[in-house]
């Protein structure tokens, strides 16, 4: 099969027909890895596969990383459910402690940018949807890096953010979930506030909310700027958001994308799975599955 490319209104972002990603042959995945790093975010509807299947996708992007415990609940740790359904059927409470963690995804971020080597790519395929809300919006950092004027691109360009998994999750209340063990593995890293993406030479803005201040500079400015340069380039023509449907699955690439829910009512289920591609990099990772 050819995948057939749909692109999006917005700046990033396309629907992709025409596959199976269960059956794939190289040249296919090859058209479709060309078509993620033009558009950043692929949709495909109706894939529903297993979790196997997933994890198979997944591996041709790269190693997967392994999840926090709080996330995961096969043996396989590359399996992420982001989800308030317990094994029983029943919904978690607002206020429990998983809730508290889920309810920071709300908030624009790039998955994993908080560990020493952040995330290259995350698919999320969907089990159970709301039938209010439950949305994935998606903000293109390349075109809000080129919507910069020539002065602050110029003053960014040397610019380090410290990135925070305690921060960020501080900041909602979603720390108790996870384990003293996993919170001494997550300490503070710092991470450039532009990023040249390796595969097509683009820059881009690299922040969200796990950005808590940038080195050197005062931490309650350099905290107001992140949040106004976030704020400005999450609009649109830079904005594609995706109403999920059981089954559909979506890639995007973290290094040049940030992403956010855009929240559901607490009664009713949402069931996520996600993997996680761990990024390049010639060192050991310590949170590869």
């Amino acid at each position: 099969m050819t995948p057939e490319i749909t692109p999006s209104d917005a700046t990033l972002g396309a629907v992709i027909g025409n596959v199976r990603l269960n059956a794939l042959d190289d040249e296919a995945f090859a058209a479709i890895e060309e078509a993620w790093h033009a558009h950043a975010v692929l949709v495909f509807p109706g894939q529903n596969l297993s979790l196997e299947e997933q994890v198979d996708f997944s591996r041709r992007f790269g190693p997967l990383e392994r999840s926090l415990s709080s996330n995961h609940v096969e043996d396989d740790p590359a399996i992420i459910h982001l989800s308030n359904v317990k094994k029983d059927g029943s919904l978690l409470p607002a206020d429990h402690s998983v809730s508290m963690l889920l309810k920071g995804n709300n908030r624009w971020h790039t998955d994993s940018s908080y560990k020493r080597i952040p995330a290259k790519a995350s698919l999320l395929s969907a089990k159970i949807v709301p039938e209010i809300g439950g949305e994935t919006a998606f903000a293109d950092m390349r075109a809000a890096y080129d919507a910069l004027d020539a002065a602050m691109q110029e003053w960014l360009a040397d610019k380090i953010a410290v990135h925070s998994y305690a921060y960020s999750q501080g900041k909602v209340g979603g720390t108790k979930a996870i384990t003293p063990e996993e919170w001494d593995d997550l300490p503070p890293v710092e991470q450039p506030v532009i990023r040249t993406h390796p595969a097509t030479g683009r820059r881009n803005l690299y922040i969200g909310r796990h950005a808590s201040h940038m080195v050197g500079e005062d931490l309650d400015e350099s905290r107001r700027l992140l949040e106004e340069l976030c704020a400005e380039a999450c609009r649109p023509p830079r904005i594609h958001i995706h109403k999920w449907q059981v089954g559909d699955l979506v890639i995007w690439d973290n290094r040049c994308v940030l992403h956010r829910g855009l929240g559901h009512p607490p009664d009713q289920p949402r069931h996520m799975v996600r993997t996680t591609v761990a990024g390049d990099s010639d060192d050991a990772n310590e949170w590869v599955a």
